[in-house]
């Protein structure tokens, strides 16, 4: 059920926090549009977040009927479910490398109404924003992070559906590049992947070359738009028509995505982008050798050094850099 009223937006509101930097932070990417979002979540409290989106709601006319629950807190995330009269309410608070899923949702559902969850209220500055509940996704667990390749998925019939309409918002949101870039999401055509690599670079050295070429050569297809970066069935509701959790997306070739590229149905999307023209082998094959580099952007912010929050899920970029090695060694 979707709440009444409108999209609300709310005056700034300080919210102290721990701030953990990545011991590489002066190498990792600089995020200038949200001032007062932190570094990490991991030791923020609740409390200012579902005291924002308590009243938020209020204001939008919905009587709260519980205290809001945390559900998930990782370095970049905190979410928390707020029970209300009408229907659940999500609040999202989003880590300052990952702050531009709220107005990226914001733009989203007025460039491709439907596509995404409505924000109902936005705290640019924080991070933060709120929406209602989606119902069920495509996957029965959203919060289990998997890598590429694994895990459950619906019925081939639907998630093909799903895919189909995914390379179909990608192609929608190509002519307006300029206004998704405003929301803060990171800018990473292929001539910029080098950026990423350099972070990585004392891991995977002597590669320097082969991805300037590689990049040079796909960029001259002249596709961009924006890439999800994460997209999985538990990242799609049940319609195969909406797509949530966008903290990882890039503007860049659409074509970038790990988990696309090792989708089993992954034709159907190429499909979807051979209606508007050739789709060859070689430009997937660059796209293959170059998207673990997409897939590393949001890494670089989280401190994976032992100890920190973020440690057990170094593996996902130790896969990433052998994938990465391979593919350029081949």
């Amino acid at each position: 059920m979707r709440p009444p009223g409108r999209t609300g937006y709310f005056p700034a509101m300080h919210v102290p926090s721990r701030q953990h930097r990545s011991p590489d932070a002066r190498a990792a990417p600089r995020h200038h549009c949200f001032p007062t979002a932190p570094v990490s979540l991991s030791a923020t409290p609740l409390h200012p977040l579902a005291r924002w989106a308590t009243d938020a709601a209020t204001a939008l006319g919905i009587t709260i009927t519980g205290p809001a629950e945390e559900m998930r807190r990782r370095d970049w995330t905190l979410l928390a479910r707020i029970p209300t009269t009408a229907g659940p309410l999500w609040a999202k608070a989003c880590a300052r490398a990952f702050a531009h899923e709220g107005p990226l949702l914001h733009t989203l559902h007025r460039l491709a109404p439907g596509s995404v969850p409505e924000p109902l209220a936005l705290h640019r500055d924080n991070g933060w924003f709120l929406t209602a509940d989606g119902g069920e996704t495509l996957r029965a667990d959203p919060a289990q992070r998997i890598p590429p390749g694994t895990g459950s998925h619906p019925a081939p019939a639907r998630w093909q559906s799903a895919l189909r309409t995914y390379a179909q918002l990608q192609q929608q949101l190509s002519p307006h590049i300029t206004e998704l870039r405003a929301t803060g999401v990171p800018d990473l055509p292929p001539a910029r992947l080098l950026e990423v690599y350099q972070h990585y670079e004392h891991r995977a050295p002597g590669l320097t070359a082969a991805i300037t070429d590689a990049a040079a050569e796909l960029d001259r297809y002249g596709r961009l738009t924006l890439e999800h970066n994460d997209l999985h069935p538990g990242h799609v509701f049940a319609t195969g028509t909406r797509f949530f959790d966008w903290g990882d997306a890039v503007l860049t070739h659409p074509f970038l995505s790990m988990r696309t590229l090792h989708d089993p149905n992954r034709e159907t999307y190429f499909d979807a982008w051979r209606t508007l023209g050739p789709v060859t082998p070689t430009e997937i094959a660059l796209a293959e050798r170059l998207a673990p580099l997409t897939a590393l952007h949001p890494w670089r912010t989280l401190d994976l050094t032992p100890g920190s929050p973020a440690a057990p899920l170094a593996h996902f970029v130790d896969d990433l850099l052998t994938q990465l090695r391979n593919g350029f060694e081949r």
